[in-house]
């Protein structure tokens, strides 16, 4: 697994980057949210080195006790960001996410990139299957 990981390309989602511009050109603190550990994202970061700037918190399993589908790793964030959960937006791919940001009080965009849209409809506020065309305005909506 380690092997694999060190080689993967770590592709962006589209329209991602833009996304993350818009909140940062208007002020929205950002919190990077994982289950992957720290030796991951080394290697996340070794193929994606910008990417480690866009986020003022990064939480990793690493900082974490209870995992996904428990709140921790999202209450965390928030906490770290001094924002209130309730104004707090999730993004997320798996199911135990889109339970753990439901359950730490949080809107949760649930994010068909692995997941069906259908089963992913049944358990977020909303879905997305990129972030193309996808803003600011659209996620407060």
């Amino acid at each position: 697994l380690d092997a694999l990981e060190s080689r993967m390309d770590y592709p962006y989602i589209p329209g991602v980057l833009d996304f993350i511009e818009d909140l940062k050109s208007r002020g929205v603190p950002i919190a990077l949210v994982t289950s992957s550990n720290e030796k991951k994202m080394e290697y996340v970061y070794h193929a994606r080195p910008e990417l480690a700037a866009y986020f003022q918190v990064k939480i990793t399993a690493d900082k974490i006790t209870r995992s996904k589908p428990d709140p921790e790793c999202y209450l965390l964030g928030a906490e770290a960001l001094g924002v209130k959960p309730e104004f707090c937006f999730v993004f997320e791919d798996s199911f135990a996410g889109l339970e753990a940001g439901e359950r730490a009080g949080m809107k949760v965009i649930g994010l068909a990139t692995t997941n069906p849209r259908e089963e992913m409809e049944r358990r977020t506020n909303r879905v997305i299957s990129d972030f193309v065309g996808f803003a600011y305005e659209k996620m407060i909506e």
